[in-house]
């Protein structure tokens, strides 16, 4: 990728990650270093990528639509939602961080993939942007009529790119990736560089860190987690550009991923004590996480391949469950 005139010259750490997963690539991509562009597979068959950057784009409708088709609409939020966040704008009008969508498109036009994410500022202890980032990723979606072609990787190819190029402009630099997987996605997610994450207990025994995914919707009367809504139990995964993640650095991605994702603005709700209701939940759950990091040994990251043989040469390892289990 590169340089622009009027962007810095900081070193990005993500381009060593671009270089390699480009490096196993099925596609020939064209023009090569940039995030939009036409990719062609062995068989001749193409395919082009680009950035949504304007919440009107029409494209948007075909992404949304791809969503409802994937996980069902009752599970996705409303299109006006998806428009407003890639404009970087709340649904109470606040300001937001940009939502950025790149769609991957056949020849027809027809959006058969995309990724979306958001590039987070990394906090100090005292609240103040460091000028690191960490990249969170929403949504990485393909059509299950070509699914394992490799068009999820390219589109995460370019949503590196795009996230790499922006950060440059704003003197800054991505320096992780984070977001939540399943049993299902894991294998993906391996294949770029995301891990899980475990912490070494009393008896040398590593556990995985017990993530929840917050509510995600709250009642605006009382500031309480809405009656349709709950919290679930995934894994988290983690990918570092840079060194081994220490502690402080998985509190502090967290942090700008929950606050992202989780944490309503004061409009959203009727009452200064609604908010203030709200604000205790998020904290409650975010204080619970970085306890058991306080609490444990080292950190330990592993893919599925990792995990295993490790499971084989003896060490302990347990799991966090994805579905909490219901009482009998």
């Amino acid at each position: 990728m590169e340089h622009m005139q009027g962007e810095s010259n900081i070193e990005q750490p993500t381009r060593k990650r671009i270089e390699a997963l480009q490096a196993r690539s099925k596609f020939r991509r064209s023009p090569e270093d940039s995030s939009t562009c036409t990719i062609e597979n062995a068989e001749g068959t193409t395919f082009s990528l680009s950035t949504i950057e304007n919440g009107q784009d029409p494209i948007l409708g075909d992404v949304q639509a791809l969503f409802e088709r994937t996980f069902g609409e009752e599970e996705i939020d409303p299109e006006e939602i998806l428009r407003s966040a890639v404009d970087g704008v709340t649904p109470w009008g606040t300001n937001d961080t940009k939502y950025r969508v790149v769609p991957v498109r056949e020849n027809n036009g027809e959006v058969v993939g995309t990724i979306a994410g958001a590039s987070l500022d990394i906090v100090d202890a005292n609240e103040k942007p460091t000028n690191e980032m960490a990249y969170f990723i929403g949504y990485a979606v393909v059509d299950p009529k070509i699914r394992q072609g490799g068009l999820a990787r390219e589109a995460y190819i370019s949503a590196l790119m795009d996230a790499t190029a922006n950060a440059e402009k704003e003197g800054k630099k991505i320096s992780y990736a984070i977001g939540e997987c399943t049993g299902s996605s894991e294998h993906f997610w391996n294949s770029v560089g995301w891990k899980r994450i475990y912490a070494k207990d009393e008896n040398n025994e590593y556990i995985e860190l017990p993530y929840i995914q917050p509510a995600l919707d709250f009642d605006e009367e009382t500031g309480e987690i809405a009656e349709d809504a709950g919290e679930a139990p995934e894994h988290l995964m983690i990918d570092s550009f840079t060194d081994t993640p220490t502690k402080e650095a998985v509190k502090s991605v967290y942090d700008s991923f929950i606050r992202y994702c989780a944490m309503w603005p004061r409009e959203a709700f009727k009452s200064d004590e609604a908010y203030r209701v709200h604000q205790e939940y998020v904290e409650n759950l975010t204080s619970k996480f970085k306890e058991f990091i306080d609490t444990k040994g080292e950190l330990l990251f592993l893919d599925a391949k990792e995990r295993e043989e490790a499971i084989k040469s003896g060490q302990i390892i347990h799991d966090h469950p994805e579905i909490k289990e219901e009482p009998e």
